[in-house]
């Protein structure tokens, strides 16, 4: 069933066929006459319904008439049809052999087409000379859908907010005309490789209304350059133009640069860097307030920062060039601080030592008895320039008495260990003599500065053994022994017991004259130390011996 319009051009069509032919038989039937003047022109075919981009069939006519409106066969002039201005869409344009000789009074224009769709697009038709004639009312419908095209291109936006307006994706026929009919479904997503690591939210698939799909709630997370690309089955996809997302106010701290495992006393590389972000994890460059780094909750050996620990920001980051720790660790963190902004904590990181320089008694030499093993066994370690214990330091370390040795005792027991882990542990070490001692340590293949203990003292054991420390000398008869003879109480060692107040007993052993022992011959002992000032023999003889008890 034809539609109202094709009828009425139809209808047009026959009426202008009939005038021709009546005209022609007017002519015929009065014979011979003078020749028509051409005054006017006349659209003998007029333009009909066609699709864009292709050509008007039939083939347009435009006839020159004389002043009664009959062809005047004669007339050869070119004439030329344009689109008659405000009809149809504005913009349009008229493409083929817009200029045509006439023959036999009509001009034919076999290749017009229209690039616009719309309704309601007239011709005119020109002649020099003549009056211009204007065709009846013709649209232009667009082809089939053939491609995708972005008609409300994204905005620029902040990161999680709505891109506004709207994005509208339009499926248009090769001559870029909107295709009412395409209802399909049609998808948008991010263009190329997506170095901003961005996503993007929202409904991404929307059915196309009168050929445009829109797209009210999209959304991206990350701040940077974007385009967006349009897909729908069957169509040629479309391409966006790039737009920006910025990021939100600053609400947080990140490490962007965490600190890495450094030795101690070191700088750590590479420098430490802190973010401003937002609330979805973008970079703030607008913020450029002062970052404090500190050491966080865990600090395991007690160490401390040095360096420059607060930066401004540039560009949303701070850097910190200049950090060390002092103490070797494992598992260190760092904290960091800006104002009006969530605090960070950095990944744990370790510090190690440099390389070992000198000893140093980590477990020093206790107090203890002569003869007693040194309780706990001494320690001394090989440490780096900052003063931490060096673990892969495995040489040999020496132990001696220091100084002049005034109480003259002996080191005794293993005085030379290899180091563990950069730790030597003496746990064999004597002294017989009681007095107060310290120790030296030495490590000669190693070129280590050598380490000093604190001072400790050795104390006589229990009293174990008289010793005469003034021996009797040789007397007259009945008169006292002098000097005063003296016993000491001594340890096992042979140290003399201050401690010791026994009372100790004088007798002859070896007594060639028959002699008696006169005076007092039991003393109490003061200091460890019995006093006898008053003995004497009466009987001359020679080989003489004491006994104490």
């Amino acid at each position: 069933m034809r539609s109202p319009s094709s009828a009425f051009d139809a209808r047009l069509l026959r009426g202008a066929a009939l005038l021709v032919s009546s005209l022609f038989l007017a002519t015929c039937e009065r014979g011979p006459t003078a020749p028509a003047v051409p005054t006017q022109l006349a659209f003998s075919v007029q333009p009909t319904t066609t699709t864009a981009g292709h050509q008007i069939t039939p083939a347009v006519q435009v006839t020159a008439l004389d002043a009664g409106g009959r062809p005047v066969p004669g007339f050869t002039q070119n004439v030329t049809v344009t689109l008659t201005a405000g009809t149809g869409t504005s913009g349009a344009t008229l493409t083929g052999t817009t200029t045509v000789a006439a023959a036999n009074g009509v001009a034919t224009f076999y290749a017009l087409t229209l690039d616009k769709s719309s309704t309601g697009y007239t011709l005119t038709a020109t002649a020099s000379g003549l009056s211009a004639a204007t065709s009846a009312r013709f649209d232009i419908n667009p082809g089939p859908a053939t491609h995708l095209v972005f008609t409300v291109q994204p905005g620029n936006a902040t990161a999680g907010a709505t891109i506004a307006p709207a994005v509208e994706v339009t499926a248009q026929d090769a001559s870029g005309n909107t295709v009412p009919t395409f209802t399909a479904q049609v998808t948008v997503a991010l263009g190329g490789t997506n170095p901003s690591g961005g996503t993007l939210a929202g409904t991404k698939t929307v059915a196309a209304v009168s050929g445009v799909a829109s797209f009210a709630t999209l959304s991206i997370d990350k701040s940077g350059s974007y385009w967006l690309t349009a897909g729908a089955g069957g169509l040629s996809g479309g391409t966006s133009s790039d737009f920006s997302i910025a990021p939100g106010p600053a609400t947080q701290l990140a490490f962007t640069v965490q600190p890495v495992t450094t030795t101690a006393g070191h700088q750590i590389a590479p420098a430490v860097q802190l973010s401003a972000l937002d609330a979805l994890g973008n970079v703030v460059p607008s913020f450029t307030g002062d970052v404090t780094v500190a050491l966080g909750g865990t600090n395991p050996s007690g160490g401390t920062l040095t360096g420059t620990t607060s930066v401004a920001a540039a560009n949303g980051v701070a850097i910190f060039y200049a950090l060390s720790l002092d103490k070797s660790g494992t598992g260190y963190t760092l904290t960091a601080t800006a104002s009006g902004l969530s605090a960070a904590t950095s990944a744990p990181f370790d510090i190690t030592p440099g390389a070992a320089t000198h000893l140093v008694f980590t477990v020093q030499p206790a107090n203890t008895t002569a003869g007693t093993t040194l309780t706990p066994a001494v320690q001394v370690a090989a440490q780096d320039a900052a003063g931490n214990t060096v673990p892969s330091f495995s040489g040999s370390v020496t132990v001696a008495l220091g100084g002049t040795n005034p109480a003259g005792g002996t080191l005794a027991g293993t005085t030379t260990v290899a180091a563990v882990n950069g730790v030597a542990s003496f746990a064999t070490l004597s002294i017989d003599k009681s007095g107060s001692y310290w120790l030296t340590a030495t490590a000669p293949a190693t070129g280590l500065s050598g380490g000093t203990s604190n001072d400790f003292s050795i104390a006589a054991g229990a009293a174990s053994q008289l010793a005469f420390t003034v021996q009797p000398s040789n007397a007259v008869a009945g008169r006292t022994i002098s000097p005063a003879v003296q016993v000491s109480a001594r340890d096992a060692q042979g140290n003399l017991v201050t401690g010791f107040v026994g009372s100790v007993t004088m007798a002859l052993g070896t007594n060639p004259g028959g002699s008696t022992l006169g005076g007092t011959t039991t003393v109490p002992a003061v200091s460890g130390v019995a006093s006898f000032g008053n003995l004497s023999l009466d009987k001359v003889g020679t080989g003489y011996t004491l006994t104490a008890a």
